[in-house]
């Protein structure tokens, strides 16, 4: 990811230099240069929204997972070590 950050960079800002200095003297060349700069950015953008809806935690409901886990405990379908444990995971997916 950061790779690509520094390539969209390099690209978009050697490409908006290009467009200034061509601008005046060849602006089909500079349109050009500015399509070829939005053809890496769009994909980049598709990217980066899909990698980031993959790291958005859902939310957690603590309360509710922890009284479910003290009623297993209570009926002695899990131990007082697997409710431990699960309660220890469960708290560190909320901080």
């Amino acid at each position: 990811m950061k790779v690509l950050s520094t390539i969209g960079i390099v690209l978009f800002t050697l490409t908006l230099f290009m467009i200034f200095s061509l601008g005046p003297e060849d602006p089909d060349n500079a349109a050009f240069l500015a399509l070829l700069t939005m053809l890496y950015a769009i994909p980049f953008s598709i990217v980066v929204l899909v990698r980031a809806n993959k790291l958005k935690k859902p939310p957690v409901n603590v309360h509710e997972q922890l009284l479910q886990l003290g009623e297993l405990k209570e009926k002695n379908i899990i131990t007082d070590y697997e409710f431990d444990q699960k309660k220890q995971k469960l708290l560190s997916k909320y901080k």
